[in-house]
């Protein structure tokens, strides 16, 4: 016994999502696992197709008169992004934030001081 709303056909909502009738009696129900999934990471990318990528996007971006630089912050092991404007060679945008760089290369920074080793 599904849930019906007039106009909606179907009401756009999966099986997986739905109340589930345990019996049949009126306002006992359980509620199916919806916790959300994680895809699996995609493996890394070879070195020359990143390469030929990061060609692609900054050929992209300039022509939005931006220049797009992309650099790894081998401290806190993550890509960061700036988008330049190509004019007057200013950062506009740098994903992500300065701040947050800092942040968490200092989280990591206490997670080295209280742990010895990865697990």
């Amino acid at each position: 016994m599904g849930m019906k709303i007039p106009g909606i056909a179907g009401a756009g909502i999966p099986p997986e999502h739905t109340p589930i009738r345990i019996d049949g009696s009126q306002g006992t129900e359980a509620r199916a696992d919806i916790r959300p999934t994680r895809a699996p990471a995609p493996p890394p990318l070879p070195g020359e197709d990143l390469e030929r990528i990061t060609r692609i996007l900054e050929q992209t971006f300039r022509l939005f008169n931006k220049r797009l630089k992309l650099t790894v912050n081998r401290e806190i092991e993550r890509v960061v992004v700036k988008v330049i404007d190509e004019n007057t060679d200013k950062v506009i945008k740098e994903i992500p934030p300065q701040e947050l760089q800092r942040l968490i290369a200092r989280i990591k920074e206490t997670i080295g001081l209280l742990f010895d080793e990865k697990i």
